[in-house]
């Protein structure tokens, strides 16, 4: 593995040791590095061919048996890379516990203050206390428990022809979508695949990864301590430089990301509490048990919004192509009343007394 990785990448030690030294991956990338990494050589391994060489001074040393010696020559190689590859990975580690707090907060912010969503809820209702107008307790009800809003798309009109969803989504357009059948139409609802994201969010498990985080930002920081301390002058920058100043970013980002949890479940309580919803069982809420019902929903209300969308779209088409065809007709009527009336008997006489 070691031969094949020298000779495919084109390796050389002392590209290894300015890349290692300089945290530099303009020769070697960091894929390259890491491959190194792993395959450097065990202490036994070491061991064996230092022996070798002792008791065959003479011996030739195979390429990648002499790469790997010449690799373990370089002072502290495994602490460096592992800083390193840690420097390299930390933020997009960080970013994957960011992504889905940030998702989660913007979808909480847009079910709570958003006027399309509360508008969608108010044709709900109403359509809800119509149907049931004639029960005075449920037909002039104030609101409704969001528990229902899968289940919309199985209420069907009397002659089955048509869903409540689909009615929801067509007195939405009717009533406030102004650009309906336009490209700058926007649907109403979060999007499904942003709320599913958000009820696949798992607290603990986020929290859990921050703390991992933070042990080994901490066992990395004791790595590069002890590559400061048994570095030479020579070799000592820029690493001590760029990783004192990683670790004051890292652990900045890592504090922030640690507020910005705590702030995602705040916000997430606000949003139950703002829907009044509480799960069915005596057992801790998941977002899933929220998010799912918004998720479900959503997605069968943009699939009628896209059909309907696309069926005013082409109805406006077919709207102007009529006024363009009536055009061309009434364009058509006069060139030809205009050739009729060259003709007669007044525009002969008239054509005479010109002359």
């Amino acid at each position: 593995m070691v031969g094949i990785l020298i000779s495919s990448r084109h390796l050389d030690v002392q590209e290894v040791e300015s890349a290692v030294y300089n945290l530099d991956t303009s020769v070697i990338d960091l894929e390259t590095l890491q491959k190194i990494f792993e395959l450097r050589a065990t202490e036994d391994e070491l061991a064996t061919m230092r022996i070798t060489l002792e008791q065959q001074p003479d011996a030739i040393m195979d390429k990648p048996e002499n790469f790997l010696l010449e690799l373990a020559n370089i002072p502290s190689f495994s602490e460096r890379v592992a800083c390193f590859m840690f420097q390299n990975s930390f933020f997009e580690i960080l970013t994957a516990i960011s992504n889905p707090l940030n998702n989660l907060k913007l979808i909480c912010d847009k079910l709570m203050t958003s006027v399309e969503v509360s508008r969608v809820l108010g044709i709900i209702l109403a359509l809800g206390n119509y149907m049931n107008g004639g029960n005075r307790q449920r037909g002039q009800a104030d609101g409704f428990a969001i528990d229902i809003l899968p289940k919309i798309k199985d209420v069907k009109s009397k002659d089955n022809t048509l869903t409540l969803i689909f009615y929801v989504v067509k007195v939405y357009i009717q009533k406030f979508d102004e650009k309906a059948g336009t490209n700058d139409a926007r649907m109403p609802l979060p999007e499904p695949t942003d709320l599913d994201k958000a009820g696949h969010l798992k607290f603990e498990e986020l929290e859990a990864s921050l703390r991992q985080l933070n042990k080994e930002i901490e066992g990395i920081e004791q790595k590069a301590n002890q590559v400061i301390a048994a570095s030479e002058e020579i070799h000592l920058e820029p690493f001590k430089e760029k990783m004192e100043s990683f670790f004051v970013q890292a652990k900045k980002s890592l504090s922030e990301e640690e507020e910005n949890l705590t702030e995602c479940k705040q916000r997430f309580e606000a949003v139950l509490k703002y829907f009044k919803f509480t799960p069915k069982k005596n057992s801790e809420l998941d977002p899933k048990d929220f998010f799912g019902l918004w998720s479900a929903f959503a997605s069968d209300f943009k699939d009628i919004w896209n059909r309907e969308q696309q069926r005013i779209f082409k109805e406006n088409m077919d709207k102007a192509k009529q006024v363009v065809k009536q055009k061309k007709l009434q364009s058509s009527s006069s060139y030809a009343k205009s050739k009729t009336d060259e003709g007669t008997l007044k525009a002969r006489l008239l054509s005479r007394k010109k002359k």
